[in-house]
């Protein structure tokens, strides 16, 4: 009974005096990202983002994100593409490594005429899925990469997919 009274109140006390951890939420992120991206009939091309995202909870982030495409379909036929979507991502923070997935919908635009013969419309929806694995230095800046895969809604058939490597500021917490 002294033994279980001792171990409890060893507990208590080390509850009392143990500092609070900082979690993520309401925490904000802005950041850049820049590597390759591939669709349907198009050739694998850079691709440059920007994204905002803030912190739902713990696990959590409310995300918006911003990509520029530099497709090329032959020699004189370079049709660039942007694509804006809002998602969310669930995460899973160990320490320092950062696991997250995401879902995402929004708008695909091509800024110049596609070729009858592209899977693509000029203006469509589009969902998509992301992965990424981001790295915290500390807990202001961050690295990562990113996976994504839209498709559209629309009467095509088309699909993308990005490849990112990110940078990122982060504040708030």
């Amino acid at each position: 009974m002294r033994r279980a009274a001792l171990v409890l109140g060893v507990g208590l006390g080390l509850c009392a005096i143990s500092r609070s951890a900082p979690a993520f939420e309401r925490e904000w992120h802005v950041g850049v990202g820049a590597g390759v991206s591939n669709g349907n009939g198009l050739a694998l091309s850079p691709a440059l983002a920007a994204y905002a995202a803030y912190g739902l909870s713990d696990v959590f982030d409310a995300r918006v994100e911003l990509t520029a495409r530099g497709y090329h379909l032959g020699r004189e036929q370079n049709p660039n593409a942007l694509s804006a979507m809002a998602g969310v991502a669930y995460k899973l923070d160990v320490l320092r490594w950062v696991p997250w997935a995401g879902v995402y919908a929004g708008y695909v635009t091509f800024l110049d005429e596609l070729p009858v013969s592209t899977a693509f419309e000029r203006h469509d929806l589009a969902l998509g899925l992301g992965l990424g694995l981001d790295y915290a230095f500390n807990r202001k800046l961050g690295a990562g990469v990113t996976l994504r895969f839209d498709n559209a809604l629309g009467g095509s058939s088309a699909s993308t997919f990005d490849a990112l490597l990110r940078a990122e500021y982060r504040w708030g917490w």
